[in-house]
């Protein structure tokens, strides 16, 4: 794999390894515990190395295909960092609240981000010049809400292979349909948080703006260097193949005809 994984002192830098008070831990995250200080959970920071490496081997193979990604982080200290490593990737992401049915009411939700950027279209090309000023401030007022929700999802052209978390404790509902449709999940596992309901855990703390941007930062230059748009690859390929394959046949084709 291409990306290095940061080392035990470059993520300890970070803060990476500081968890919950005991009190607040999930008994299912103890594996991930090296001690506890003054009843303050010690993430062990090697299992952060192995579970980070886990993570990016699926998400390089996913992107190989063509793999789609939702990143999901709606709490303060990830908001601004999601929404900047999905936008720099072309991938989606929800800062906001995650819309309930996203993945399990699909063919509801597509048609809300559809009718949003057609009313987003209308809007700038002036089409709602007839109406009165209280209808078209009414429609806008619509379009705003809509955006806030399914703003960060208009890359999306189908359901994702995964969704990238930043606090698994946080988000709970869209892991919850993530499993119900078949998505993978990824995600940052403090020691509050169930990491048996993720497939692909990176035990850390999810509180830190440096350590969530490491991690961020890490699945950016993953999807980057191994992403491969599905549809276009694929016909590509088959055009080249048929265009190398036709002049030899041809060629064989003629010189039967000469010899004979």
């Amino acid at each position: 794999m291409a990306v290095n994984i940061p080392s035990v002192k470059e993520l300890f830098k970070t803060g990476a390894h500081y968890g919950h008070r005991k009190s607040r831990t999930d008994a299912r995250s103890h594996q991930f515990i090296f001690t506890y200080r003054n009843k303050v959970a010690v993430i062990d920071l090697e299992k952060t190395r192995a579970g980070l490496e886990k993570a990016l081997e699926f998400i390089a193979s996913a992107a190989k295909e063509g793999g789609e990604f939702i990143f999901v982080g709606t709490k303060v200290q990830a908001k601004n960092k999601v929404k900047e490593v999905a936008e720099a990737l072309k991938q989606s992401y929800v800062v906001e609240r995650w819309p309930g049915g996203l993945l399990t009411n699909w063919d509801e939700v597509t048609k809300s981000i559809k009718r949003m950027l057609r009313i987003e279209e209308e809007l700038a090309a002036n089409k709602y010049e007839d109406y009165t000023k209280k209808e078209r401030l009414l429609i806008e007022k619509d379009l705003r809400k809509k955006k806030l929700i399914f703003g960060g999802l208009c890359h999306l052209t189908g359901r994702p292979a995964a969704i990238i978390v930043v606090d698994a404790k946080e988000e709970l509902i869209a892991i919850s349909e993530a499993k119900q449709s078949g998505a993978q999940v990824v995600a940052i596992c403090d020691t509050n948080a169930n990491p048996k309901l993720v497939d692909y855990p990176i035990p850390s703390n999810d509180d830190s703006e440096n350590t969530i941007a490491m991690i961020l930062e890490l699945i950016r230059e993953t999807i980057k260097e191994n992403f491969k748009p599905k549809a276009v690859e694929a016909k590509t390929e088959e055009r080249v193949e048929k265009a190398l394959a036709e002049p030899k046949t041809k060629k064989k084709a003629d010189g039967k005809d000469k010899k004979a």
